[in-house]
């Protein structure tokens, strides 16, 4: 309980809330550029920066050092990390109710991915994609070993589930 009332007191006495990140509505642009410094999101973009050109990079240049492209491929994991300890730290300063609802929107989101991540390569095996003709969008060779989409979709399917949990509360 202490901890808790020590993370809300340094943040001026208001406790955060999930809107602040953009789970549920946003008002402007303004309301989206002060929430990257909340939730770890500052940290969130530095994955996307390095991920899909850190990818790039080492296909490209397969001459390069072994321990520099080893930088360049675990750079998006260690800002990953950062992500989620600034996660961690924003929902340590929420109240119980929206801590609950964040932590299960997060889990509901995180699940749903792990089922994308272990269904997908079953879809493409069965032969899906090309029955349906769906090859022509690249769908069967999505990478879902990227960082990049790990979050994109964790964080959307979490907003997703946000808008489910909360509408009992409205």
């Amino acid at each position: 309980m202490t901890r808790m009332l020590y993370t809300v007191s340094v943040m001026n006495n208001k406790p955060n809330l999930p809107e602040e990140i953009g789970f549920g509505k946003m008002s402007h642009w303004s309301s989206w550029r002060g929430s990257l410094n909340k939730g770890g999101a500052a940290w969130m973009f530095v994955v996307y920066l390095t991920d899909i050109p850190g990818n790039w990079l080492i296909k490209h240049h397969q001459d390069w050092l072994l321990a520099l492209r080893l930088l360049i491929a675990l750079l998006p994991l260690a800002a990953s990390l950062l992500y989620v300890r600034g996660m961690v730290k924003w929902i340590r300063g929420m109240d119980e109710l929206h801590r609950r609802l964040t932590l299960g929107s997060l889990l509901f989101g995180t699940t749903l991915y792990l089922v994308f991540n272990a269904g997908w390569p079953l879809l493409v095996r069965a032969g899906f994609f090309s029955a349906l003709n769906l090859t022509r969008w690249h769908l069967d060779q999505m990478p879902f070993y990227n960082c990049t989409l790990t979050i994109c979709l964790t964080y959307l399917f979490s907003g997703f589930g946000y808008g489910l949990f909360n509408r009992r509360y409205k």
